[in-house]
């Protein structure tokens, strides 16, 4: 019992850490991914994030062969996915990052950071059950099945996983290698972020297994369980992803402290509205979606399930409409 309560703690907490280390050192985002290719056409982050999810592909399906960890593959909730993958989007444009950035930049003493979260808390929150919880129980009704089972890219054409691994992967290593060169900065190289994060997103799904059931790294319902707990108890008990986000602020904290680029940052007054309101309609996104950009994104896509994908496109349509509203028309 003691060996499995030490295995659930430390399991979670290096993990955590690790992510909010490699996170914070990479500048790894998909706000700052996608507001920098829309805007000024750079294509540096959003390299590291197709790099990300190619390994981590690779990564999940080579536990998968060797029985390491059982996977679970996420639901086709169509009109879920696309509704939510939208809110999410748009949200995290509006807060200025992603429900992953947002927790590693709480390490880098961004303050504004924590008015993201209680937003993104609240709206979640609601979204899963409270006030909006009827509307995500309806969009969530139509599903998507094959032979019963969740679709996923290799089902759907009857072929194994590899076959849709191995040659989507050289089409994306062409397209990554064949961009114009990373621009100077004081952040790991794209490549060095891509395959970090990748890597931790597979190993997520095999240290998450030290808890109840495999979950990968995910930052949409527990960030909502780790404010709803110490105040009303729900839910019931800690569970493996609530202790991961405790350690990533403290590994994204020890990596700016190192690199020179941790300061207390206050947002400007009239901009704690707008940040809010990110974090709300990331929330709400995120539980209509059924994961955030990481959940979604990166650690279900990662099994080639159709649902997340769905949600990981939707998201990125989101957040170019937003980018758009707010910068683009001007």
């Amino acid at each position: 019992m003691e060996d499995t309560f030490w295995a659930f703690y430390l399991s979670a907490l290096v993990t955590g850490f690790t992510f909010g280390y490699a996170t914070q050192r990479g500048g790894f985002c998909l706000t700052r991914a996608l507001s920098n290719f829309f805007i000024m056409r750079d294509a540096t982050i959003l390299r590291a994030y197709g790099l990300a999810l190619l390994l981590a592909a690779v990564g999940v399906h080579l536990l998968l062969a060797t029985g390491l960890v059982e996977i679970p593959v996420r639901p086709f909730r169509w009109l879920a996915n696309v509704v939510g993958g939208l809110i999410f989007g748009f949200g995290m444009i509006v807060s200025g990052g992603c429900s992953g950035s947002t927790w590693y930049r709480v390490g880098e003493g961004a303050v504004g950071s924590w008015v993201v979260l209680l937003g993104f808390a609240m709206g979640s929150t609601a979204t899963s059950v409270g006030a909006l919880a009827s509307l995500r129980r309806a969009l969530q009704s139509p599903n998507v099945t094959l032979d019963g089972t969740p679709p996923t890219l290799y089902s759907v054409i009857g072929l194994s996983p590899w076959a849709v691994i191995v040659p989507l992967g050289i089409v994306l290593a062409w397209v990554l290698w064949r961009g114009a060169e990373e621009p100077e900065h004081d952040k790991w190289p794209w490549p060095l972020t891509g395959t970090v994060v990748g890597v931790l997103i597979a190993l997520g799904w095999w240290t998450s297994s030290f808890g109840d059931s495999p979950t990968g790294i995910t930052f949409a319902i527990n960030t909502s369980h780790v404010f709803t707990y110490p105040l009303v108890g729900y839910p019931t008990r800690v569970n493996w992803s609530m202790v991961l986000l405790v350690g990533v602020p403290v590994g994204a904290f020890v990596g700016a402290w190192h690199s020179g680029e941790f300061r207390w940052k206050l947002p400007p007054g009239w901009s704690l509205v707008q940040l809010f309101a990110g974090g709300l309609l990331m929330g709400i996104g995120a539980i209509v979606a059924e994961g955030c950009n990481i959940t979604q994104g990166l650690t279900n896509s990662a099994t080639l399930a159709v649902g997340s994908l769905t949600a990981f496109v939707a998201m990125g349509v989101g957040a170019w409409a937003a980018v758009w509203v707010l910068y683009l028309r001007r």
